[in-house]
């Protein structure tokens, strides 16, 4: 089977409102996982903890200790991050490569 060309275009999510995810993406409500992670990634005091990769189509977390201590609790019934993780992978997020710099 032949594949088609790569498809290079991308759109940066960092910039994107929370509304217009919602909006855009159906199926996606404001208190799901996906609205609720984006909003994590838009706080600017998160960015030692998690944050957008500079290209605005990835993310990382920075620092595993205090995402599971201050993040997690905050924005979900746990502070579990394998079940975290487990949901990321859930809702179809693609792994390109594990960024923890402080575990």
């Amino acid at each position: 089977m032949k594949k088609g060309p790569v498809d290079h275009s991308y759109r940066d999510y960092s910039r994107v409102e929370i509304s217009e995810l919602v909006k855009n993406y159906k199926g996606v409500k404001k208190g799901q996982f996906p609205a609720k992670l984006h909003r994590i990634l838009s706080k600017p005091e998160y960015a030692n903890i998690v944050a957008w990769k500079s290209h605005g189509r990835a993310w990382a977390v920075v620092d595993k200790k205090l995402f599971t201590s201050i993040v997690l609790p905050k924005y979900f019934d746990h502070n579990n991050f394998d079940s975290f993780n487990r949901s990321v992978n859930g809702w179809g997020f693609k792994v390109r490569s594990v960024h923890i710099i402080n575990d």
